[in-house]
């Protein structure tokens, strides 16, 4: 029984690692290696994490215990999968960014997305794809953030027309259509 629990915690851990709970797919190492490349800089990986239905589920219903966001837990549920790099800048090599957007982008393009929202300046950059596969629009979506200080890279996967209904609902926003 006393080896049974010494093993137990050892064997938790390697479910969590084997079914995605921790490791990007490769897939997303690829794209944030190749992402990497194209900004020209040196960079530290602080973190790499997927979170899988599993994990989402279980932050929901955590908040689910809270009345006051309730469109928090409605919003989670239209997640099934976020992966998530964070990398530290260590050594800036002077790229302007719109040559690095550029290119960024041809990246993106290759790999089957397609931006909806793109801003640069000299110290920042965001851009928001989507996927251009039919099937898969509003289904994928990719987000890249750079500052002088971190580069963030973010692929949501899940029901996010859904998502984005519900969020122009809770804020109320008015568009004025003429």
């Amino acid at each position: 029984m006393k080896s049974l629990l010494k093993i137990l915690p050892l064997f938790i851990a390697v479910l969590f690692i084997s079914s995605g709970c921790i490791n990007v797919n490769r897939n997303f190492k690829e794209t944030s290696g190749k992402l990497i490349n194209k900004f020209g800089n040196d960079y530290h990986r602080e973190v790499e994490l997927s979170a899988v239905p599993f994990l989402i589920n279980m932050a929901s219903w955590v908040v689910n215990f809270s009345e006051d966001d309730e469109i928090i837990d409605d919003l989670m549920r239209q997640v099934s999968n976020v992966q998530v790099g964070v990398y530290t800048l260590t050594k800036d090599r002077g790229k302007e960014k719109m040559s690095v957007m550029e290119k960024i982008n041809s990246e993106m393009q290759a790999r089957g997305w397609q931006y909806i929202v793109r801003s640069y300046s000299n110290n920042e950059l965001t851009a928001v794809f989507i996927s251009k596969n039919p099937d898969m629009l509003f289904k994928k979506m990719f987000v890249i953030t750079h500052d002088s200080e971190q580069l963030v890279l973010i692929e949501i996967e899940g029901k996010l027309d859904r998502l984005i209904e519900l969020a122009i609902k809770d804020k109320k926003f008015k568009f004025n259509t003429m």
